[in-house]
Order: structure tokens, then sequence, then C-alpha cells
């Protein structure tokens, strides 16, 4: 009996021990709180970012939507669209006063002429004057009001006589800057206000390499542009000239094309 008052008595420290072994399970559960509050932490600071990011690539787009626009394009265009943006590499040139490109035909009013000074055959306007030197034969409008064939009228402009005139000259020389050079001298290098304002290789009207002078000068108060455009024939050079009033310098241009389309060596 008493041995068992005693086994009944001593399951009281077994019954301490269950209870301390109850104690220590909250400290388990206490310690696994922070790692589940270090995750909750990391997984809301990662949709913070998130939704920061997106909100701020939606800002940009809206602040900025050229640049997006840009951004999303290729970073190379068709080839088809950059020929059309850049200019074409075979645009030719302006073409400059005394400068022919299409054909021209001899009007049909024009009056034919032989110089025989001058070795040449060409066509005038009709009821024009004409004026010789030692360096050209000219023809130059008649004032207005003046009967054709009245008066007189110079090469150089010193005389009665309209802005616009036509020219043949014949030097004995092979090259052809030279000359023009020597035409130039002269009868416009003396004038008033002369201005020689370009001079270089055009292609004439038979496709020959041919070199061509513009000027311009005082006339009577006016400024008049001339043309002058070297022809080579044998040992000689023909010079062709024409002039016009440089407030329509394209009319210049029309007269030498029509002088040279009547021009031959005679």
């Amino acid at each position: 009996m008493r041995g068992r008052r005693r086994d009944d008595h001593g399951s009281a420290p077994s019954s301490i021990e269950d209870t301390g072994s109850h104690r220590a399970q909250p400290r388990n559960a206490v310690a696994g709180t922070p790692l589940l509050r270090r995750l909750l932490y990391a997984v809301v600071i990662l949709a913070v970012a998130f939704a920061v990011g997106g909100g701020a690539g939606f800002v940009w787009q809206k602040i900025n939507p050229g640049k997006a626009a840009t951004a999303a394009r290729p970073a190379t265009a068709p080839s088809g669209t950059a020929a059309a943006a850049g200019p074409s590499a075979s645009a030719s040139p302006a073409a400059g006063p005394g400068t022919t490109t299409a054909p021209v035909t001899v009007p049909a009013d024009w009056v034919a002429v032989t110089d025989a000074k001058q070795r040449a055959k060409f066509s005038h306007p009709p009821g024009w004057n004409q004026r010789r030197d030692n360096t050209a034969v000219f023809f130059i409008e008649a004032p207005a009001g003046t009967a054709s064939g009245s008066g007189t009228a110079s090469g150089s402009g010193t005389a009665t006589g309209g802005p616009r005139m036509i020219g043949v000259a014949r030097v004995a020389a092979t090259d052809q800057r030279a000359a023009l050079k020597a035409v130039q001298d002269s009868e416009f290098a003396t004038q008033p206000g002369f201005t020689q304002e370009r001079s270089g290789q055009v292609t004439d009207t038979t496709a020959a390499p041919s070199q061509e002078l513009v000027g311009s000068y005082l006339r009577e108060g006016q400024r008049v542009t001339y043309v002058m455009r070297a022809l080579s024939a044998g040992d000689a050079v023909y010079v062709l000239i024409a002039r016009s009033s440089s407030a329509q310098a394209d009319t210049a241009t029309t007269l030498m094309a029509s002088l040279r389309a009547s021009f031959t060596p005679a």
C-alpha cells in the first residue's frame, strides 16, 4: 500500500515535466514569427516596387509620347523612306544666263545675212540697225519711235539704240577663253560699272564643248547683261554675242540661242 501511495505521489513529478514541455512550445512559435514577418515585408516591398515602376512608365509615356514612339520604332528605316527623304544625287543645277538645253529654232521673221569681214552667216531680228567696228559686227534694236535703218548703233552702248543686241566676231586664235577675253576687253571692259559675272564651259547645241562668258555694265544709266559664247572653226574662234537689259536677263539667253541656231561659218 505504501508502495502504491508512493507511486501515486511520484506521479506528480511526471505531471510537472509535462507542464514544462507545454511551456517550451510557445517559445518555438515566437521564434518563427520574425521569419514570417520578413517574408511578408519582402513580398510587400516587391509589390510596391512593381507598382511604382509601372506607374512611372505610364507617366513617362503620357509626358513625352514622341520619344516613346521613337524608341519603339526600329533603329534603321526602310531604304525606300531614306531615299525619299534625301536629295537626289542626280539633280541637275539650275541653268544660268546663256545656258541653253532645249532645241531652239530660228524665229521665222529673222533676217539672214552674210558678213564677208567676219566670214559668218547668221540671222538677226527685223528692223535692227547694223553697227561695225574692228572687232565685230552688231545688230541693235532701234529706239522706240525710230524708223528701222535710221540713226547709228553701238556695240559698246554709247549711241542711240535699245538694250537688246546681237553680234558676231571672228578671232584668229585657237584658244576659246583667250578669244572671249579679247572681245570682252575690246567691247565691254571699259564701260562704266563693268562686272564679269561668270565664265566656264557649256555644252553647245551641237554637243561640242564651248566656253561661255557672262557680264554686265551700265549703258546710258541702265544695267545691261551680255552673254558671249565661243565656237572653234579651224584656226579661228567665233564669238557670238547677245545683250539685253539686266532686268530681263533671260532675254539675252533667248537671243543667244536663236543666234547660235542661225549661225554657220562662211
